[in-house]
């Protein structure tokens, strides 16, 4: 049977296959660069604190923007299309994030460490309903994505040395899914918000966390 997994990786192939046989008078693509920062909230233990500055979100997500109404003062378009995302968890404290018999651990690190991060990237298939203002060009995005965990690892930098990557699952939930909004004008650049009412983590394996995520769409 096709699980989520399957069904968004084949998606994430034949979207840019099928946009070519897409109508251009009624449909349009275009390639957005996602910059933020990201956080998570929910009942967090106290050395799981994150620096705020260095925890930041990338995206590189391609779009097929489907035109279902096309009025004298409004447009509305379904944006579909697949993208690959990174969230960026900074451990403040300089503290190292370990895995020992199933169980995540946030420790002091035994050498001077300079950053301390895990990274987890994700290969997302974002849904978005957009309205656009013809007057002043006001476009209005919400809608919802699911993804897949394609990668992840801790970083661990120490003073005077470089940086050492350790792959791994660290309990993190294979598959998730969120909410996004995105505010702007058609043609430029837009703010963005998401969030994940599902966990970071699997349940009862790790902390109960939501990931936010803020910042602006190239």
């Amino acid at each position: 049977m096709f699980n989520l997994r399957t069904i968004l990786m084949v998606a994430a192939i034949a979207l840019p296959i099928l946009s070519n046989a897409q109508c251009g008078h009624s449909s349009r693509s275009d390639f957005g660069i996602y910059l933020g920062f990201n956080n998570y909230n929910g009942s967090a233990p106290a050395n799981y604190e994150l620096s705020t500055g260095g925890s930041r979100f990338v995206a590189l997500g391609w779009r097929r923007n489907l035109r279902l109404v096309n009025g004298t003062g409004a447009a509305l378009r379904l944006g579909i299309g697949p993208e690959i995302a990174w969230n960026n968890f900074m451990i403040e404290n300089k503290s190292v994030l370990t895995e020992r018999n199933n169980q995540l651990i946030v420790e002091p690190a035994s050498i001077a460490v300079r950053k301390s991060k895990l990274t987890v990237a994700q290969l997302n298939l974002p849904v978005l309903l957009n309205l656009s203002l013809k007057p002043s060009r006001l476009s209005i995005g919400v809608g919802g994505y699911a993804g897949i965990r394609v990668d992840s690892y801790t970083s661990v930098k120490p003073v005077g040395g470089n940086a050492e990557r350790t792959k791994g699952s660290y309990n993190l939930n294979n598959v998730r899914w969120g909410l996004m909004t995105e505010l702007g004008w058609s043609g430029r650049s837009k703010l963005f918000f998401r969030y994940e009412p599902t966990t970071l983590f699997r349940p009862n394996e790790g902390p109960d966390l939501n990931v936010w995520a803020v910042g602006v769409r190239l």
